[in-house]
């Protein structure tokens, strides 16, 4: 009888264990949701829709606009898309591209409406499609959102002479950079307006847009507005500080920027500019990346981590019947 040796014996003793060990870990990698979590904590009723603001993407080379977002919602139940939009346009033009998106959507899922989260000029662009379709909306979270328009907009489009050949060339600039972004995302390069968008970021722009889209509006200064209109439920949330890590390469950036806008911001868009319907909170200490948890999740190191703004967000929508 041939001899087993000490090693070919703990080989033999130990594969059931490795067995039931890869067969227990393949599942956790598969499920991502441990068994002692509730792996239907942010399963809302109706699917989750990332709307990217102003420059954005879905996402580039596997690195999302919503960074780190959709994949801490899935894993606990959430079904969770990001469509692509126009890098420069206004609302109005992105509104219609989200609408396109949320019609496939229905078609594809049967799914008949859809919670909308928007950062930035995702914001009105949610705001938009609402307004134009309600029934393709259970609700809209508008973050960090330029709903009152944007000062640095408003320094910005001063700045730069109304025709003049400067104009031009910044705005030939930007619609370039626009098409390189969807380029880079792998998505068909949509006709980019610089221009347009700029101009509809600006207090006025933005008044004007109030005026065709007002449901939610706070009735004051920094207040809140109908939670609820035509059977869409409104929530915002922001922050107001422009300087929050070190380490994170946007903030010199955003200091600078955030330098020509009155009151506490978060180096784009005032605090109070930031509240809709109703208002989660606007105080966090998150800049206007931080709010899409970029640069790569660097944050605020005494602040709450922004995935758990969205996983509560869920949680809320879930609960709700959204």
């Amino acid at each position: 009888m041939k001899s087993i040796s000490i090693k070919q014996l703990l080989r033999l003793r130990l594969a059931p264990v490795m067995l039931l060990l890869t067969v227990f870990y393949s599942a956790q990698a598969s499920a991502i949701c441990w068994w002692w979590q509730d792996c239907t904590a942010y399963k809302t009723k109706y699917p989750i829709v990332l709307v990217h603001g102003v420059s954005g993407f879905d996402s580039i080379l596997g690195i999302d606009y919503f960074y780190g977002v959709r994949n801490a919602l899935q894993e606990r139940g959430a079904k969770v898309y990001a469509p692509n939009v126009t890098a420069w346009e206004d609302a109005y033009v992105r509104g219609e591209q989200v609408i396109d998106y949320l019609e496939y959507l229905r078609a594809a899922t049967g799914k008949q409406k859809f919670n909308l989260m928007g950062h930035s000029l995702g914001g009105p662009t949610t705001r938009y499609v609402a307004g134009v379709r309600p029934d393709l909306v259970a609700s809209v979270t508008t973050i960090n959102a330029v709903n009152f328009g944007s000062d640095f907009a408003d320094v910005a489009r001063g700045i730069v002479p109304v025709g003049g050949g400067t104009e031009a060339l910044v705005e030939g600039a930007l619609n370039l950079l626009g098409n390189v972004i969807d380029f880079l995302s792998g998505n068909p390069s949509y006709a980019q307006d610089a221009l347009d968008s700029v101009t509809f970021m600006t207090s006025a722009g933005a008044a004007a847009f109030n005026q065709d889209f007002p449901h939610g509006q706070p009735g004051s200064r920094c207040g809140e507005g109908a939670s609820v209109v035509n059977g869409v439920r409104y929530y915002s949330w922001g922050g107001d500080a422009s300087w929050t890590n070190a380490l994170d390469i946007a903030d010199a950036f955003l200091l600078f920027t955030g330098a020509v806008i009155n009151g506490a911001n978060d180096g784009l868009v005032e605090r109070c500019d930031q509240h809709w319907g109703d208002s989660l909170g606007s105080r966090y200490n998150m800049n206007h990346l931080d709010a899409v948890n970029h640069i790569f999740g660097i944050h605020h190191l005494f602040e709450t981590d922004p995935l758990t703004l969205y996983k509560n967000q869920a949680k809320r929508l879930k609960l709700a019947g959204l």
